[in-house]
């Protein structure tokens, strides 16, 4: 009997049944059944939230209306939502403020400028969300209304140019450096532009510009600029006219210098490491000289300064200095020779000196600038140099001296 009970053909030790595979295999199917019921449910809930953002923006726009009435506008704004202000401008002006007063349906009569203006309109809620209008009004009897506008730009001089322009009629402008007195420029009849130039102080400095119009509207404007300055030039005139002194300076060093005398120009060789002081002598061959110095410095800023020489020679000194060149010219006739041509290569001037009795110094002036030229040997009877011309024409004067005392000088112009 008790082998009977004991017997089970279908136990199987340490081994699992069929129905906890079943129950397992459901557990597996019931997750994946919730996870895309979550899913489901978390997509439905976002379209909803999308839907109610977008019918919130929606709902948010307000109505903006603007209808003109003779000299003025009314800006009509209706809204589901408290407005928390309204910003217009008309054209370029400033903006003006309207608050809205926790309100939903506001009205705000403006003054219409005169000829043809845009009117630019905001409105923000109390959600911070932003509406535009823009519109375009003209009307002839409408009110100033619309400030000055003020521009400051620097000129290729360097100097500073103020322009203000109004729609109607400028009153005055005014400006100033940092604390100083201001300057005023006041206007004719219906004048609608003011202009002027001014030199920009050197440093850091501020600059104020105020512009009135004929209805007392205010614009004021300060910039700060920093100002270079602009090269000193000094001519000196020598005691008897025949000679000047030549001194052109820049704090920061120059750039270029030029001259003209007579309507012929000179480039002064200044050197390329921009000195900021050049100084040099030049002797004036003729009895009348206008002269014209010029000079760039390295911040290019100029400053051109001109001189008249007029030297009066008297009929004694005159018919004194005809004699003694006539006998110089009969002393040299025979004893001094000069030829002042074009070096061979044609990039320099080249002088032959000869002199039977010997040479006793030789005085160069190239372009009216003096030259010392060294004389290796004593008192020889022939000698050759060159000299470097610029490029145009070039003016070269040359005076012996021999050993007698006698001179001869000789002038000759080559293009280069």
């Amino acid at each position: 009997m008790n082998q009977i009970l004991d017997y089970n053909p279908n136990n199987k030790t340490g081994g699992s049944s069929g129905s906890d595979k079943i129950v397992r295999i459901f557990a597996i199917i019931l997750i994946v059944f919730a996870i895309c019921l979550l899913a489901s449910g978390a997509y439905s809930l976002y379209k909803r939230n999308q839907d109610g953002k977008e019918n919130t923006v929606a709902s948010t726009q307000p109505e903006i209306k603007v209808e003109q009435k003779d000299a003025n506008v009314v800006i009509i704004v209706n809204h589901d939502k408290a407005i928390e202000k309204i910003i217009y401008s008309w054209g370029e002006s400033s903006e003006k403020n309207i608050s809205g007063l926790g309100k939903s349906n506001l009205e705000e009569t403006i003054p219409l400028p005169s000829g043809e203006n845009v009117l630019h309109v905001k409105v923000i809620d109390i959600n911070g969300v932003e509406s535009k209008y823009e519109g375009k009004f003209v009307s002839e009897g409408g009110t100033d209304i619309l400030s000055p506008v003020i521009d400051i730009s620097i000129t290729p001089e360097k100097k500073l140019k103020i322009t203000a322009t109004d729609e109607t009629k400028l009153d005055f402008i005014t400006y100033r450096w940092n604390d100083e007195k201001e300057q005023k420029i006041e206007t004719s009849d219906d004048d609608k532009k003011i202009e002027v130039e001014i030199e920009i102080l050197k440093g850091q400095n501020d600059l104020t510009v105020t512009a009135v119009d004929g209805n007392n509207n205010t614009t004021t404007e300060t910039k700060n600029f920093n100002g270079v300055t602009k090269p000193e030039i000094k001519i000196t005139v020598s005691a008897d006219k025949s000679s000047i002194k030549v001194s052109a300076s820049h704090e920061k060093g120059l750039k270029e210098l030029k001259m003209n005398i007579n309507g012929q120009d000179y480039d002064i060789n200044i050197g390329n490491e921009n000195p900021p002081m050049v100084e040099f002598d030049v002797t004036l061959a003729d009895l009348k000289n206008e002269i014209t110095v010029s000079a760039k410095s390295v911040d290019d800023t100029e400053t051109t300064a001109k001189e008249e020489v007029n030297r009066e020679v008297s009929e004694s000194s005159e018919e004194q200095n005809n004699d003694q060149n006539e006998n110089e010219s009969n002393n040299n006739e025979t004893e001094t020779e000069i030829v002042i041509n074009l070096s061979s290569d044609g990039t320099q001037g080249h002088i032959i000196v000869n002199d039977e009795i010997g040479i006793k110094e030789i005085k160069l002036n190239l372009n009216e600038v003096d030259y010392n030229v060294d004389i290796v040997e004593e008192n020889p009877k022939s000698l050759e140099f060159d000299v470097p011309l610029t490029e145009g024409n070039n003016k070269i004067k040359v005076t012996v001296k021999n050993i007698n005392g006698t001179e001869k000088t000789e002038t000759k112009e080559i293009s280069y």
